[in-house]
């Protein structure tokens, strides 16, 4: 992991931009980072319970707190980075993909695992 840091030092990822960044994009990356966080946050919350089991088939049948916080750490990390080699209008397009899985994942948790709390508009 130090070398991998070290080597961003001397590479700075600016270096290699596909296309211009663009507000549209923050607006964007934005709004998938907040979806990212509030499904981390729902997933952490249900599997404190013992009894919860993960239908997600990409993760572990009872995933720790630990590897759940990495994962979401991880993928707050790598996405942005992923799509700023992305060019211009293949990003949009992934950004919106990326948006609409996290609305999806958002959605289930909140009425398929019945949490006690609900997100009313």
């Amino acid at each position: 992991m130090v070398k991998f840091l070290v080597i961003l030092l001397f590479f700075p990822v600016t270096a290699f931009a596909a296309d211009p960044w663009t507000t549209q994009d923050t607006v964007l990356e934005g709004v998938y980072l907040g979806l990212l966080v509030v499904d981390c946050g729902q997933t952490i919350y249900a599997h404190s319970d013992e009894s919860t089991v993960e239908d997600n088939r990409l993760l572990q049948n009872r995933p720790s707190q630990e590897y759940l916080r990495n994962l979401c750490t991880a993928m707050a990390i790598s996405h942005p980075v992923a799509i700023y080699f992305i060019p211009g209008h293949s990003r949009t397009a992934f950004q919106f993909m990326s948006i609409m899985v996290e609305t999806y994942a958002v959605w289930y948790n909140l009425h398929n695992l019945k949490f006690g709390w609900r997100l009313s508009f």
